[in-house]
């Protein structure tokens, strides 16, 4: 996608770098872009055009607002008519209070709501206000991906954001209608609060968890190698792995080289049962195209048995 990012600041520069990693054509919308400090966020997302912000959105199949709240009037007011365009609002309607940081707006409205009223006909959808700038331009390393939250009103083009979001790492979650953006901004502030008031890293994250279901069998299958090598092994599961995704009776799987003998593997999988696995998988649409990926490799199998979980486990 075509991507106008109004504001190259922490939030706009990180943004830009990580869509750019991810195919997409950046152009920064800037007041001045003759400014040689643009010069970094510039080159860290590919290359990315400059443009004055009149004039950003042109070619864009979605504006990113990547401002200071204070600054949103005047950037949406330069932007001039956005009927019937994608806007994607990263701001939070922050202002200084007594205490530090806190909402200009809540309860009864929220700055995705009134982005919206500024920019009338426009597509409004709420996302990427919900973490730091260090989050966006980098989602790897965490123990379950980062979450991000979105909402907004027009159903036929929030695919096209979760698909954005999805394409920096994240977690992606449909909140709801654009009022759900009145909950969104005081979750950003919870994150606010404890990166700054609370000392949690400035890459710290929230995750969405779900409860896994528990294995009722786990499978081994041990090959101790003696015509293929270790990489065609690896290569043929690389195309059968997606027929055990796709399989609703396989839970996960991993496959293990052995650091003493490398022609030893084994790989685990788990189901949900023995018997999911052999009359629901082995009988389904899956496991024809998962054979065929892994056939040559059969003769090489040492050991192929179901093994059920005991009580006995731990991990940290």
């Amino acid at each position: 996608m075509r991507v106008a990012i109004i504001g190259a600041g922490n939030v706009g520069a990180s943004l830009g770098k990580g869509w750019a990693r991810a195919g997409h054509a950046i152009t920064f919308g800037v007041i001045d872009p003759a400014d040689p400090r643009l010069a970094a966020p510039t080159a860290a997302a590919g290359g990315a055009e400059l443009a004055p912000v009149a004039e950003a959105k042109a070619n864009a199949d979605a504006i990113v607002l990547a401002v200071p709240w204070d600054a949103v009037p005047a950037a949406i007011a330069a932007l001039g008519d956005l009927s019937g365009r994608l806007v994607i609002d990263a701001t939070n309607p922050l202002r200084m209070g007594a205490s530090g940081l806190e909402l200009a707006l809540g309860f009864s409205t929220s700055g995705g709501e009134e982005v919206a009223r500024l920019a009338p006909g426009a597509s409004v959808l709420k996302a990427m206000n919900q973490v730091g700038f260090a989050v966006m331009s980098d989602t790897a390393g965490y123990p379950a991906r980062p979450v991000i939250f979105v909402a907004g009103d027009d159903a036929a083009r929030k695919p096209q954001v979760l698909a954005l979001v999805a394409d920096l790492g994240f977690e992606v979650v449909d909140a709801g209608p654009l009022d759900r953006a009145r909950l969104l901004e005081p979750y950003a502030m919870l994150w606010i609060d404890q990166a700054l008031s609370r000392g949690a890293p400035a890459d710290n994250a929230f995750a969405f968890m779900r409860k896994q279901a528990v294995a009722g069998a786990i499978e081994y299958i041990r090959y101790a190698l003696t015509v293929h090598d270790g990489a065609a092994l690896t290569s043929a599961y690389v195309l059968a792995a997606p027929h055990l995704q796709a399989a609703p009776e396989c839970l996960g799987y991993d496959l293990t080289q052995c650091d003493e003998d490398p022609t030893s593997f084994i790989l685990r999988i788990q189901w949900v049962s023995a018997q999911a696995h052999m009359e629901g998988f082995r009988r389904g649409p899956h496991f024809p195209p998962f054979l065929a990926a892994i056939r040559d490799f059969i003769p090489e199998i040492a050991e192929m048995r179901h093994y059920a979980p005991t009580a006995i486990a731990w991990r940290r």
